[in-house]
């Protein structure tokens, strides 16, 4: 009874949140629009990769159908440090607004919003102040449900796992919503499902003109591995020299194979499609050879860069 008694503590223990194990790291607030602290540059360990006790990040290339794409690997020890923030926070040249907001419409570069928030690693959102992203919930927060049964929509429930509703209409979303709401903790709004445990779901012939299914673009997918373990995917589109872009199906093809690089047992477990085109943004921070300092930099097609309504972020814990 008493080895009985100890696997069961045991097994108590290795489920309580890493961040209550870890001395010294405390959860950020869930249910605002908060940022953490700022990422040491010393733990930029180089171009591509970023370690501190609670979270790591690395990020790798590819190059599938004639078109190069960046994926990060990213791991954290609490939720809370997935994170999204609208543009607004930006007042201007390291200046941080002090009445940002999900109602604010304002855009600006992901790399301003990416350093205002002290993100570790940052991808575009699903640019919500646009009327076709129709359903909006940030941080616990509700602020939009004209769901249309036109899009998927991704759900982050508040341990950091991904769901999804595939194209529901305004009821379906508001029943959902009411049975799960004191979970929830981000929704995006755009799709498809790209990757479901492991395999890409989507056909060759897919057709979608809402998300331009069949065009060769620039694509952003936010994906999760495991537990607190996920991967950003973007890819280049064909207004970049010797890219041709890619569709929606061959997009889900890169998130499968990216995601079997980073975990060959299992790849993603959940890859969702997000806006994309010249919001396709990855920001990262490195050391500028010239200014002699570290930047935020767009790792993803340097020279294409549309303004942003939101960015989705990791940040650290560690202060």
């Amino acid at each position: 009874m008493r080895i009985k008694s100890l696997l069961s503590l045991l097994l108590c223990l290795l489920m309580l949140p890493a961040a209550i194990l870890a001395e010294g790291l405390d959860p950020l607030p869930m249910d605002n629009l908060s940022y953490g602290p700022a990422p040491k540059d010393e733990n930029y360990l180089s171009d591509n990769e970023y370690q501190d006790e609670s979270i790591s990040v690395k990020i790798y290339e590819g190059r599938y159908a004639d078109t190069d794409y960046v994926y990060a690997h990213v791991k954290i020890v609490h939720p809370s440090q997935l994170r999204t923030i609208p543009s607004s926070i930006y007042a201007g040249t390291n200046q941080r607004s002090k009445n940002y907001s999900f109602k604010n419409t304002s855009t600006t570069r992901g790399r301003f919003v990416a350093s205002l928030s002290n993100a570790v690693i940052a991808i575009n959102g699903d640019y919500y102040t646009k009327p076709e992203c129709t359903v909006v919930f940030r941080m616990s927060t509700q602020y939009r449900n004209q769901a249309d049964g036109l899009r998927d929509l991704l759900i982050i429930d508040k341990n950091g796992d991904f769901s999804t509703l595939a194209a529901p209409k305004k009821a379906d979303y508001a029943a959902y919503y009411e049975a799960n709401k004191d979970n929830m903790y981000q929704v995006f709004c755009f799709g498809p499902l790209l990757v479901e445990n492991g395999v890409s779901i989507i056909p060759e012939d897919y057709q979608n003109r809402y998300i331009g299914a069949q065009n060769l673009a620039q694509r952003t997918a936010l994906c999760q591995l495991g537990p607190l373990e996920y991967m950003l995917v973007t890819s280049y589109g064909n207004q970049t020299k010797g890219n041709k872009g890619l569709t929606i199906p061959e997009f889900a093809q890169v998130c499968e194979i990216a995601g079997k690089a980073l975990k060959p047992e299992g790849g993603c477990r959940i890859a969702f499609n997000l806006d994309g085109g010249n919001s396709t943004t990855m920001v990262f921070k490195r050391l500028d050879q010239k200014a002699g300092k570290m930047r935020y930099v767009k790792v993803n097609c340097p020279d294409i860069e549309r303004f942003l309504s939101d960015i989705i972020y990791f940040a650290t814990l560690v202060k």
